[in-house]
């Protein structure tokens, strides 16, 4: 996939500014988004990220870090974190903000052992449909040691067609198609899954796992702790 996400947070890490992200999506027009959010810092991170932070416990995979923003403070903290990105631009900026474990790689194709899996900023996502959750959950348990959990936040989208001015797509209506758009280049399209806690406690109870919210905001957005591993 091209590497547009990350051309623009390397751009802001190199000059403190750049142009907002547009972020197409399945569901309705595009939506701008500050590049200089990947770039908060701990006074600034939302209670789902201060929560996610203190839970993390033994060796952290960071997943989908990004600028690094989360993995920076958990290094301050002294803990043992890996920052995994599959954006190049995402990892140049790791590195040279000084995150001494970076790894460029996709993280299903990742072979290593820990303690906590990390996936903020609706981290589940990554699985990119509900269906594919099972299988995202099957590797995140190769990846954990023994009584080892995932950390991840999502989100219930139904608010999204309450008032009948979006069409809810077949299938579930947790899935959405986004594409990146930056400096006029156009990235492509890709699945990413909201999944609302019910579904979600049905997935996990059939993979014999135990799940917990930790914490729930107003808007539906949600932190869970994956365990029984």
């Amino acid at each position: 996939m091209k590497d547009i996400h990350g051309q623009a947070i390397l751009e802001f890490y190199k000059n403190n500014k750049a142009e907002d992200l547009i972020l197409h999506n399945s569901y309705g027009d595009p939506e701008e988004m500050s590049v200089e959010v990947f770039f908060r810092d701990q006074l600034d991170f939302t209670t789902i990220e201060h929560l996610a932070l203190i839970e993390c416990e033994g060796r952290i995979l960071d997943v989908g870090a990004g600028a690094g923003a989360q993995a920076l403070v958990l290094q301050e903290w002294g803990k043992d974190v890996v920052a995994l990105e599959n954006s190049p631009g995402c990892v140049e900026v790791m590195t040279r903000s000084g995150i001494s474990q970076v790894l460029e790689e996709d993280f299903f194709k990742h072979v290593g052992k820990y303690d906590t899996l990390l996936l903020l900023m609706n981290g589940l996502g990554i699985a990119g449909k509900i269906s594919q959750i099972p299988a995202f959950l099957q590797h995140c348990k190769s990846l954990l040691n023994p009584e080892g959990q995932i950390l991840l936040d999502s989100s219930d989208i139904s608010y999204l067609y309450e008032d009948g001015d979006i069409q809810q797509p077949t299938g579930y209506y947790g899935e959405i198609r986004y594409k990146y758009q930056y400096n006029g280049n156009m990235g492509d399209w890709f699945d990413w899954v909201y999944a609302d806690p019910d579904a979600l406690q049905q997935i996990v109870n059939k993979e014999d796992l135990e799940l917990e919210i930790l914490h729930m905001e107003d808007t539906d957005q949600y932190l869970a702790r994956i365990s029984g591993f």
